[in-house]
């Protein structure tokens, strides 16, 4: 733990960890059992120091900066890195600490995650069971990987799309799935992958089968 966090102070953040947006001064005061005063006063030096977000209002919520979080231990713990070619030995103890996933992940406001069902696109590492990470969008450019409603379906569907004329092509990366072709006033584009979050199991290489 670092020097300048006190027990108070650590107890501060940690209620506002806990309470989030509603971390107002009475509501960590009433957590941890110090004064609202004195939560206003740690407020100001935690501010200054950079565990808590700056603000221009007295009684803005106290919100933890990621440098709070990573000092207090909130977050998956990395352990160094690993070789994927020369073995090597992995470190004991963690390096460090992700902030959250959300930063880890370069996730931004309006981002959500949708669970991967099916092999359509294996070919860029998304597997049955991944979480993939969609910005909302209504238009994406050639080539990119968009969650897209299509005729006679009930759900969204996970593809390549290209602009060919008045036709939108979807194609998967599996060549086994062929690719699909709609009238482009008939396909609604819902958003755009901008990252993974691997969980399926992957399959055994072709090499070891």
């Amino acid at each position: 733990m670092p020097p300048d966090l006190t027990r108070t102070r650590t107890a501060i953040l940690n209620a506002a960890l806990q309470l989030g947006a509603n971390a107002t001064l009475s509501a960590v005061a009433a957590q941890t059992g110090v004064t609202k005063q004195a939560v206003s006063y740690q407020a100001g030096i935690l501010r200054n120091l950079g565990y808590l977000e700056p603000s221009s209002e007295r009684y803005a919520p106290l919100i933890a900066t990621d440098r709070a979080k990573v000092a207090l231990g909130h977050g998956l713990p990395i352990y160094g890195s690993i070789a994927a070619g020369p073995p090597a030995l992995a470190a004991q103890s963690p390096d460090d600490y992700t902030p959250s996933l959300e930063t880890l992940l370069d996730m931004r406001s309006g981002d959500f995650l949708l669970r991967v069902r099916g092999e359509s696109m294996t070919g860029v590492g998304v597997l049955d069971g991944d979480y993939v990470i969609v910005r909302p969008a209504t238009e994406v450019h050639d080539g990119e990987v968009a969650v897209v409603l299509i005729p006679g379906e009930e759900a969204a569907t996970l593809k390549r799309l290209y602009h060919f004329g008045d036709q939108i092509i979807l194609m998967s990366e599996n060549p086994d799935i062929p690719r699909m072709t709609y009238p482009a006033e008939q396909v609604q584009v819902q958003g755009k992958m901008v990252g993974r979050v691997g969980v399926g199991v992957p399959r055994v290489s072709a090499r070891w089968a």
